[in-house]
């Protein structure tokens, strides 16, 4: 599959629900559709991750500490979800789109606040 082909396929609603199960995961996927860019870096995505997060009691929402689970954990499992691609070498996201993700961590976003 090419890295175009990525956002044309539709997710199983099973590998969805499994993306979209971490915050900073939706925040991602979030981050892409509001802003409308499909590239950024590791550092501006992180801090807006963590502003999203503001608020939460369960989760450490420190800048720091959000680019430290975006990089180790979240970033590589949208990457292999075919949702992104993450080159941790240069610190660069590119995203996809993909309507579905988007459409349910929209939903999973107003329903866990």
């Amino acid at each position: 599959m090419t890295p175009r082909d990525r956002g044309l396929t539709t997710p199983m609603v099973d590998d969805v629900f499994g993306l979209l199960a971490d915050w900073r995961r939706r925040a991602v996927c979030l981050y892409f559709a509001d802003e409308g860019v499909s590239s950024t870096e590791v550092d501006t995505l992180a801090t807006a991750v963590a502003q999203r997060g503001m608020g939460r009691v369960d989760d450490d929402t420190d800048e720091s500490a959000v680019r430290d689970a975006l990089v180790e954990e979240h970033l590589p499992r949208l990457d292999r979800a075919g949702v992104l691609d993450f080159d941790e070498r240069s610190g660069s996201v590119r995203y996809w789109g993909q309507p579905t993700v988007e459409k349910w961590a929209e939903y999973a976003d107003e329903v866990s606040e």
